[in-house]
């Protein structure tokens, strides 16, 4: 045991003078490097450069912390739609599964126009509601014809308007198109109400 413990302890001596040994050399070496850079005059210009370097990392720290700050208000800005268009998409689905119709409107409820019904679908929802997928944009009502009211001056215009609203080119259809009865006219904006009649 004591060869053994005699051999631990000169293995560490030795450890530790080759560490001083190695730090020594290291100083001496970093002390002749200055003095070299220094007798050819470029202490000057090197340490112009680590400032320059200094002020490159300062100004790219910056930056990095303004994109953190900008990215953070996005991400808020965009989880309050997130969550708006989650409430809007919620309300509709209640409003679909409603006892009453629920009818889409478009134009303005006033003399000239007309009321017109239409029948509106949407091919894309439909065949994916068939495979059993959920469309990206639109909701899954769609799939079926639903019923939309437009007021308007003519025919043309209604469908004009309906083909502004429901674009074919994002899959929309119209099965069908008539004009509604009125019960009574709407009055124009305006318009004095009609005199009532003198009593006898």
């Amino acid at each position: 045991m004591g060869p053994s413990l005699f051999s631990i302890v000169q293995f560490a001596l030795l450890t530790f003078l080759a560490a001083i040994g190695v730090n020594l050399l290291i100083a001496v070496g970093g002390f002749v490097w200055a003095v070299l850079i220094r007798s050819e005059g470029r202490e000057q210009p090197l340490r112009d450069a680590i400032v320059r370097y200094a002020r490159i990392v300062n100004g790219l720290s910056s930056r990095v912390e303004a994109r953190k700050e900008a990215a953070t208000g996005a991400a808020a800005e965009l989880f309050g739609v997130q969550r708006q268009e989650k409430q809007l998409r919620s309300r509709l689905r209640e409003l679909e599964m409603a006892p009453h119709r629920f009818v889409r409107l478009l134009g303005s409820e006033a003399r000239p126009h007309h009321p017109f019904e239409a029948l509106v679908f949407n091919s894309s929802v439909a065949h994916q509601a068939k495979r059993g997928e959920k469309h990206p944009f639109y909701d899954a009502s769609w799939g079926m014809p639903c019923p939309v009211h437009v007021w308007a001056r003519t025919l043309d215009e209604a469908k004009h308007e309906l083909e502004r609203a429901f674009p074919a080119s994002g899959g929309f259809k119209v099965v069908h198109i008539q004009p509604l009865p009125l019960a009574e006219e709407p009055a124009p904006a305006g318009d004095p109400p009609p005199p009532e009649a003198a009593s006898a």
